[in-house]
């Protein structure tokens, strides 16, 4: 295996990867990247989230990006883009900053955008509009 780093820092990236047929219960959270293939209860913190297809994700999950292939239920706040492809299915508490369904996923619940602003990782209620 070859490892890569960034010049400008010595930290390895923080990746899991729950392989097809485990199961994981817990928390999950200060991972850079997170692929999910099997069977997960948790509350997650993550830089990137991917459920693959055979991938099934139970709980709350607050992260920067994520790509739905597989089947998501609970509450999801995606700060940045929220990828459902055509396998995905998503249902519960949905926030996002930007939104890419392709046809065929399936995206089911109380669905909302964040507001601008809300990169920061709170998402908070509406706010007053801005006169033009």
């Amino acid at each position: 295996l070859q490892s890569f780093s960034s010049a400008s820092t010595n930290a390895t990236p923080a990746n899991l990867h729950v392989g097809r047929g485990l199961k994981l219960e817990g928390k999950i959270e200060s991972c850079d990247s997170l692929v999910i293939e099997g069977d997960v209860q948790a509350t997650i913190e993550s830089g990137t989230l991917t459920i693959s297809e055979t991938g099934e994700v139970r709980g709350d999950a607050t992260v920067d990006q994520a790509e739905i292939q597989g089947r998501f239920d609970g509450t999801l706040v995606v700060r940045k883009c929220l990828t459902i492809n055509a396998t995905g299915r998503v249902t519960g508490t949905i926030r996002y900053g930007e939104l890419k369904v392709e046809q065929g996923g399936r995206l089911t619940g109380q669905v909302e955008a964040a507001e601008a602003g809300a990169a920061t990782g709170r998402i908070s209620g509406p706010t007053p509009a801005a006169s033009a």
